[in-house]
């Protein structure tokens, strides 16, 4: 049997939001939701008989985290381990198995095929026009709010479209709403909600949590990689750490443009006003530093000068089952851990659900995150092959693992396809598993 030990780790890494910071999700979600709608009706001309100002029962339900989007056909699909289309709506209402297999001849999706043999092929440039998927809570409700205006084109037409092309509008209303400039000119909508009234979307962190990471320090290096600029970091953890940011890192990586962090070779930046000033060499970092976008490549270099270790083992730590733990495990860089609130909210055995993971995170129209039903028993989802090959423990969150020695042993995933055990979910397997 294979196991887990975090000290046979040399440095550990973390993402930030999502797994070190908490959101209030359900408020964040909905705030995401009315900024995306008003600027499709408002910029776009997009017709508001469907666009509920606040979410429904129905709407929630709706949104899962993981679905893929077939954007050409306006269809919503939920994947199997194989990349077969298990389920799919068009707009906002589901497909049966004779539908299904017009759109998809034996449920198989060409692109799918592309994804599962590598994510990262469709993530740019044309196939990320066709093909995508939602894992964070920042792009949550693009799902609802897609098929919703699927259901509004098909309406106005009489019949559905033969291509659709609703993503322009929508990548254009996540620009409008996330671009960092935004924060830095006090402009927009997002940003200047969240910093009136932080505590509506913001969780205080745990104290124990911090210590931790501030206890772990003491033996390891340890290292922050994250997508957010570093005003964004510097907003969010002001309020959610009080506590010293550098205090807690050797070294803060921001705007890092994963997954490419862990597959490219982009430059190390200083900064200047929280902005990109002068390329930096892996040389050029220092203890304490505070960067943007990069490489890990030369942060290894890094890490390995100031720990003197020639080839130091890293475990990352995030979220985001593509950016956090398929990237940085393909690409050779580090071991990863994942971060998955689905594994909690679909209920563990002696836990309780946290009301906000429950309505958010689990939808009784798509059925788990895990675990696929069908007429012969079950499958695996798309996501839990992911998780169970990708990384090595898989935890609903962080502060489930800081009571434990650093020196015991947990049962890990095998990181083989056939690992049917899934021992590597800590500190229980959700009951979806739990009950096969």
């Amino acid at each position: 049997m294979k196991t887990f030990i975090l000290n046979n780790y040399d440095c550990i890494g973390f993402d930030l939001d999502s797994t070190i910071l908490q959101y209030n999700i359900k408020n964040l979600i909905q705030l995401e939701y009315k900024l995306i709608i008003d600027f499709l009706i408002n910029k776009r001309g997009y017709n508001p008989k469907y666009f509920n100002e606040s979410l429904t029962d129905k709407d929630w339900d709706f949104m899962q985290n993981g679905l893929f989007f077939d954007f050409e056909k306006g269809n919503i699909l939920k994947l199997s381990s194989k990349g077969k289309v298990h389920s799919a709506s068009h707009g906002t209402k589901f497909l049966n198995d004779e539908e299904i297999e017009q759109y998809y001849s034996n449920r198989l999706w060409d692109l799918s095929k592309i994804f599962i043999e590598n994510p990262l092929v469709t993530r740019n440039g044309p196939l990320s026009l066709k093909i995508r998927t939602l894992l964070t809570c920042f792009d949550m409700p693009i799902s609802i709010i897609f098929a919703k205006a699927v259901d509004l084109l098909d309406e106005e037409n009489g019949k559905p479209l033969d291509k659709y092309n609703i993503l322009p509008d929508l990548l254009d209303a996540i620009l409008d709403m996330y671009e960092r400039e935004q924060l830095r000119n006090n402009a927009g909508n997002f940003y200047s909600e969240l910093k009136r009234n932080p505590e509506k979307y913001i969780k205080k962190c745990s104290p124990e949590v911090l210590a931790w990471i501030q206890e772990l320090k003491k033996t390891k290096k340890i290292f922050l990689v994250t997508g957010s600029n570093f005003d964004f970091v510097e907003f969010t953890t002001s309020y959610a750490f009080c506590e010293n940011l550098q205090s807690l890192f050797d070294i803060i990586v921001c705007y890092a443009k994963k997954p490419g962090f862990f597959t490219e070779n982009r430059p190390f930046y200083s900064l200047k006003n929280n902005y990109e000033d002068k390329i930096l060499s892996s040389e050029e970092l220092e203890v304490g530093g505070i960067y943007n976008q990069g490489n890990f490549k030369d942060l290894h270099k890094f890490l390995a000068r100031i720990s003197n270790i020639s080839n130091p083992k890293c475990l990352y730590i995030g979220d985001n089952l593509i950016e956090d733990i398929y990237s940085p495990n393909v690409s050779g860089s580090c071991n990863t851990l994942a971060i998955i609130s689905e594994q909690l909210s679909e209920g563990m055995l002696g836990y309780d659900i946290p009301q906000d993971y429950e309505q958010v995170c689990n939808s009784k129209v798509w059925g788990s995150f895990f675990i696929l039903k069908n007429s012969s028993g079950h499958e695996h989802s798309y996501w839990n092959h992911m998780i169970k090959k990708y990384s090595k423990i898989c935890i609903p969150e962080l502060k489930m693992i800081i009571n434990i020695s650093l020196d015991e042993p947990l049962k890990c995933f095998c990181n083989e396809d056939d690992d049917k055990e899934l021992n590597g979910y800590y500190p229980a397997k959700p009951i979806s598993i739990f009950n096969l």
